[in-house]
C-alpha cells in the first residue's frame, strides 16, 4: 500500500542500494527518478573493502568482482619522480584491496535486482517538493500528482533542491576545482596499472584506474582517466581550451599516458564532474531522511563517494522498523562518527591536490611520501583509504 510504503527520491547508487536493503527486509519501497529512462552517469569507481561487504551482504559482490579490476595498491607521484603516494591495500590486510568498476556495471547490477524485488519504481516521475505531518509525507511531482507515504529518503545528490527544505541547519558548497572523466579502452600493449596519479602542484591532476568490463559481452578491459580543472576553465573547456590542447598537457604531464588518450578523438567523450561539499547538522528531520551525496557530498580525492553511498544503505536497513522518525534518529546516531571524519578529511585534503595554492602542495610532496614510510602512519592512511576510519586518532567502523 503506497501510502504505508518509504519512497526513495534518486536511483543512484545510495538510493538503489537503499530500495534494495530495504526491501530485502520486507519494507515496502517506492522508487522516485526524474529521468523516464535512468542511465548511469559518470566513469569509473573504486569500491574500497567496506563497500564490498555491503555489496557481499547483498549477493552482488561475485558479479561485481567479474566485471571490475583489482587494484591493490595507489602509487602517486611529480614529473621529476618525487613519490607522493605510496599506498599498499596489503599493509593494511593480506586480503584487502579496491575494486576498480565502471560505474554502468556496478548500476546494471544494482538496477537488475531492483528489477528482480519488484520494488516500485516510478521513471519520469520527478519530485517537486514534500510536506510532512505527524502521520507522513506528501510529495508533489512536476506532473501535478502527489503521492503520500510513510517516510522519505532523499538520495539525489549533493545539489539536491529537496534536501533545503528540511528544516536542518545545512550548507552545499561548491568546489572551485571540477575535472573531466572518461573511461577509455587499453590498447593492446598498454602496461596493466593499479591506481595512478600524476601531479603537479595541485595545479595539474591526472589519474588513472583500471575499471574493467562494462558487461560480460565485453572483451576490451578500460581504464578511466581523470584530468583535474578549475572551474573557470572547466565550463566551456572544449571551446575554451580544445581536445587538442587539453591532451598535450595530459601528455606534458605524464608521458605514458599517450598511447591511451590516442583513443580520445572527440570532446563528448569527456564528462565534466562538478562537486560539492555538504554539510548537514544531523541528516534526518522527523520523517525524511538524507543519504549518499544529498547528506555529505565531497571530493572524490578519498575515493569514497560510492562507498560511502553503500554503506549509508545497509546502516540504514539495520535500523529499518518501527517508527520511522525514531529509525531516523537512530541512522544518525549510527552515523555520525564515520561521516563527520570523512568530511573534515575531505575538505582538508582537496587543497592539497587540486587548487592554485603553493604551500600545500609543496608540504604534500615532501611529507607525504616520507610519512608513508612510517608502518603507523601508513596503516591510518590505508584505513581512511579502506573506508574504516570513524576518527583521527582512533576508532574504526564495523561492518
Amino acid at each position: 500500500m503506497p501510502d504505508a510504503s518509504v519512497a526513495i527520491v534518486g536511483a543512484g547508487v545510495a538510493g538503489a542500494a537503499a530500495a534494495i536493503q530495504l526491501a530485502g527486509r520486507g519494507i515496502e519501497v517506492d522508487l522516485y527518478e526524474a529521468v523516464p529512462q535512468p542511465r548511469p552517469i559518470g566513469a569509473g569507481l573504486l569500491l574500497q573493502p567496506t563497500g564490498q561487504r555491503v555489496l557481499a551482504a547483498m549477493g552482488l559482490l561475485d558479479e561485481a568482482l567479474a566485471l571490475g579490476t583489482r587494484v591493490d595498491r595507489l602509487f602517486g607521484d611529480t614529473p621529476a619522480g618525487r613519490a607522493v603516494l605510496d599506498m599498499s591495500y596489503r599493509r593494511f590486510h593480506p586480503e584487502a584491496f579496491g575494486l576498480g568498476i565502471q560505474r554502468g556495471a556496478l548500476m546494471d547490477l544494482l538496477w537488475g535486482r531492483l528489477r528482480g524485488l519488484g520494488v516500485r519504481w516510478h521513471c519520469g516521475a520527478a519530485v517537486e517538493s514534500f510536506e510532512q505531518d505527524p502521520r507522513g509525507v506528501t510529495l508533489s511531482r512536476a506532473d501535478g500528482g502527489t503521492a503520500r507515504h510513510a517516510a522519505l529518503i532523499l538520495a539525489n545528490g549533493s545539489f539536491s533542491k529537496l534536501r533545503q527544505r528540511m528544516k536542518v541547519g545545512q550548507h552545499a558548497r561548491l568546489f572551485p576545482w571540477g575535472a573531466v572523466w572518461t573511461v577509455l579502452p587499453a590498447p593492446a600493449d598498454f602496461p596493466q596499472i593499479e591506481l595512478r596519479q600524476r601531479f603537479r602542484a595541485a595545479s595539474q591532476m591526472l589519474g588513472l584506474m583500471p575499471v574493467g568490463r562494462a558487461t560480460h559481452a565485453d572483451t576490451q578491459r578500460g581504464i578511466n582517466l581523470f584530468w583535474s580543472l578549475p572551474l573557470a576553465e572547466l565550463d566551456g573547456w572544449s571551446t575554451r581550451i580544445g581536445l587538442d590542447r587539453l591532451k598535450q598537457q595530459m601528455a606534458g604531464l605524464f608521458p605514458d599516458v599517450v598511447p591511451l588518450i590516442a583513443g580520445l578523438t572527440d570532446p563528448a567523450q569527456l564528462r565534466e564532474a562538478r562537486y560539492a561539499d555538504v554539510w548537514m547538522r544531523h541528516w534526518h528531520d522527523g520523517r525524511v531522511l538524507a543519504i549518499g551525496d544529498c547528506a555529505h557530498g565531497m571530493s572524490p580525492q578519498l575515493g569514497q563517494g560510492a562507498n560511502m553511498a553503500l554503506i549509508d544503505a545497509h546502516e540504514l536497513a539495520a535500523e529499518a522498523g518501527g517508527d520511522w522518525p525514531r529509525v531516523f534518529e537512530r541512522y544518525t546516531r549510527r552515523r555520525r562518527a564515520h561521516l563527520r571524519f570523512y568530511g573534515q578529511a575531505s575538505r582538508g585534503l582537496t587543497p592539497m591536490f587540486q587548487s592554485h595554492a603553493v604551500v600545500a602542495p609543496w608540504l604534500r610532496d615532501r611529507f607525504f611520501g616520507w610519512g608513508g614510510r612510517l608502518p603507523y602512519i601508513h596503516q591510518q592512511s590505508i584505513a581512511t583509504l579502506a573506508g574504516y576510519k570513524t576518527g583521527w586518532l582512533w576508532g574504526r567502523m564495523k561492518l
